[in-house]
């Protein structure tokens, strides 16, 4: 468990009021870990020792999936001023809740570990008259959504949100803050839309297999599956990752031919490249089950796979993808890459 000095209160609260308008669902009920995104989030915070957590949230939620002791400590607060985004939430939670300062998330942070708390309350220990500690991550992005907060700001909030300004950016610009830099970019993905969170749940699948593995696909033969793979094991290859490819085929002849797909794979730099044909496949088999089995099998960072639509997830369809950012995107999917979503 993460500890932390008790010279001041810190308590969590969970931004889960939003109105997920980009995904078109809410976001907190989205599946994640067996449960949902928010419950997920709750469970994960028993990692560091929170005096109280709260959730602004403009609908019911139950904490009874929640452990007796987690649930004991977490309540629900809604909105004071509708419509008014993350400042309203924000708002509504402190002037709620008893603690001197607030770590604030976001609900739809799958991949926060919590791991960042003893560095976030640095900066306040050093100096109380800060109000807020925005990480910043490698790449340059701020996260206000994930932030420090303390709980003096509620009257200042409350100004704010009465003319009308509902913008938390500037709300930021007037306080005083601490920027805390060079943070891991992994932990703050967050999934704003459908496509956001397909890839955060083919991220999270590759995390716990041995190889990880992306499909590259495309409906019909000729669409240009082959030429991505080519191109994109060249450059992974040319980037230092040991790339296997594995193609899913029809025919049954699967004799090595010179300028074959698996040809052409090796010559991009594949360490390995093999078919999946229907021979492999038994009677009772699953033709995805057996691709995966297979993937597994291979001596490289990860694998490739071309099909129609067998291979294992996540996949990435290749006519819809930026195909100036496949590697990108293959390299986020894999865990290799945390900047790219």
């Amino acid at each position: 468990m993460i500890k932390y000095s008790h010279r001041f209160s810190l308590g969590l609260i969970i931004l889960a009021g939003g109105e997920s308008s980009r995904m078109g669902h809410d976001k907190a009920t989205l599946p994640w870990n067996g449960t949902d995104l928010l419950t997920d989030l709750l469970l994960r915070s028993q990692r560091a020792p929170f005096a109280e957590r709260i959730v602004s949230i403009n609908r019911d939620y139950s904490p009874k999936n929640l452990p007796a002791k987690l649930a004991r400590s977490v309540r629900t607060i809604a909105d004071n001023v509708q419509h008014c985004g993350p400042l309203g939430g924000l708002e509504a939670a402190m002037r709620d809740g008893e603690c001197d300062y607030y770590l604030v998330l976001s609900v739809d942070l799958p991949f926060y570990d919590f791991s960042p708390i003893s560095d976030i309350l640095r900066p306040v220990r050093r100096d109380p008259e800060l109000m807020a500690v925005i990480p910043r991550t490698k790449d340059g992005r701020d996260q206000p959504l994930a932030a420090l907060y303390s709980r003096e700001l509620v009257p200042a909030i409350a100004q704010q949100l009465r003319t009308g300004n509902y913008c938390l950016q500037e709300f930021l610009q007037k306080i005083p803050t601490a920027t805390l830099k060079s943070c891991r970019p992994a932990l703050y993905l967050n999934v704003n839309t459908m496509s956001d969170y397909e890839a955060a749940k083919g991220r999270a699948a590759n995390s716990r297999r041995k190889v990880p593995v992306v499909t590259l696909t495309a409906p019909h033969s000729g669409d240009g599956k082959t030429t991505a793979a080519e191109t994109a094991i060249a450059e992974l290859t040319r980037r230092g990752y040991h790339v296997a490819y594995i193609k899913s085929t029809h025919h049954t002849d699967c004799r090595p031919k010179a300028g074959s797909d698996t040809d052409r794979a090796r010559s991009a730099g594949a360490v390995s490249a093999c078919l999946c044909s229907p021979d492999m496949i038994g009677p009772e088999a699953q033709k995805e089950d057996v691709i995966f089995n297979l993937t597994q099998q291979q001596l490289a960072d990860l694998v490739l796979v071309e099909s129609h639509s067998h291979g294992p997830f996540p996949q990435i369809d290749i006519q819809q993808a930026d195909s100036a950012n496949i590697v990108n995107h293959i390299l986020f999917l894999t865990g290799y890459r945390s900047s790219e979503i």
